[in-house]
Parts: structure tokens; sequence; C-alpha cells
């Protein structure tokens, strides 16, 4: 991909912060936007807004919805917990596509980034692995609303190592649980040399007659959609 290709990532913590210094790294003008959340952040709307005036209509838009620290059993689950898991980033990638949506040209893309808890059924995560399936679902919808005005969105699946907060383990106990082998590559990869690289070639206009589908990006442990 050229350098110079305006990217609005959206979103906090590990994951994206490496995505953030991937894309830079091969030549991408990032903004990047921190969503309202317990540590405080700011107004999807408003912060799209900032971000375009700094970089321009974007070419593509990377939105990491935030996960749960560590699970919780099904029958444990409480009202604000599920709310936490499955409703709040299935909100937050909603507002992220309609506010980005005015900001969207011929060739742009959207790609959100997400665990593959709902292809191993995690237990534990029956929330963040419904809030995936319904962003999954949006990603199919807006590729074809959005098909004819030349849009295309996608979602790739990383590994709940790279997805989880490292400092809780969360990540490799879900992967363990889930598995039966390890992955392919020897391991789950990282943000930045493994995960970004995907992200560039998808923003690239080469890329674009693949839209509204799942890539597997975890080293070869989920090899389906």
């Amino acid at each position: 991909m050229a350098d110079g290709t305006r990217t609005l990532l959206v979103g906090d913590g590990p994951l994206a912060d490496g995505l953030h210094d991937g894309l830079v790294h091969r030549g991408h003008v990032v903004a990047q936007v921190v969503p309202v959340g317990a540590d405080g952040g700011t107004d999807i709307d408003a912060g799209i807004g900032a971000g375009v005036s700094l970089i321009g209509p974007p070419d593509l838009v990377v939105h990491v919805p935030q996960v749960p620290a560590g699970p919780v059993a099904l029958v444990d689950q409480t009202t604000q917990q599920w709310v936490e898991a499955c409703e709040a980033p299935m909100a937050e990638a909603f507002a992220v596509a309609r506010a980005c949506r005015p900001h969207l040209s011929d060739g742009a893309r959207l790609v959100w980034v997400l665990p593959t808890v709902a292809m191993g059924g995690a237990a534990g995560y029956v929330g963040s692995a419904a809030a995936s399936e319904g962003i999954r679902a949006l990603a199919k919808s807006a590729a074809r609303q959005w098909g004819p005005d030349g849009l295309t969105t996608a979602v790739l699946a990383v590994a709940p190592e790279l997805a989880f907060p490292p400092d809780t383990g969360a990540g490799a106990r879900t992967s363990a649980a889930t598995t039966l082998t390890g992955p392919a590559l020897g391991g789950p990869g990282d943000a930045f040399g493994d995960i970004a690289p995907l992200l560039d070639l998808l923003a690239d206009p080469a890329a674009r007659f693949m839209t509204g589908a799942t890539l597997v990006a975890d080293g070869g442990v989920w090899m389906a959609p």
C-alpha cells in the first residue's frame, strides 16, 4: 500500500496501540480516537469529527471494541456485566459506523478487529461472543448497503491473547480451553508486526473485491470463517 493512507483508528489498550504503531510504521497517517469508557475518553461523534479534521476523509477506519477483563460464568452474570460485555461494544460499533459514514468516499473501508471467542464458544465469554457475532452481522449489512457507493467492510478475528487485557492472562487461558492444538505458525502473533500489515493490505484498492467477510488472523488456530 502506498504511503499516506489516511487511517482513523477507534479504540484503546495494547491491541489498538500496537495497531497504531504498526500502521504508522507502514506509512499510514493515523488519528486515534479513544471512546468514552471507565477511564474517560471522548464522545464517538466528536472524536471522529476531530480525527477527520486532522487527517482528512479516511481511506481506512479501524474499530477495536473493548472486551471484558475476565470471564464470568453464565449463571453469575449480572445485567450490568452483560451490558458491558455485549451491548456496549455493539452500540459502540454501530456509533462508529454511523459517525464515519458521512466522511467515507468511494474506495474507503471499515474494519472491525475482534477476538475469536465466538468461534470456539469460550466459557465465561457469552457476552463478548454475542457482541462479536452482532458486529459481524453489522459488517455484512453495511457491506450490502454501502457497496453501491464503493465502500467495503471486513472483520479481522484475532487470537484472544491479543484482544483481552494481557495482565489478566485471560487470553491465554481462553485459547488453552477452546483449542485442541496450538497455532500452525507457533504463536498468536502481535498487533504491530502481524495484524497491522493485514489492515494495510485491506486498505489497498486492489483488495476492494472482498467485502463483508471475516478474516481469521490468529496464526492458524481457527481455519474457518
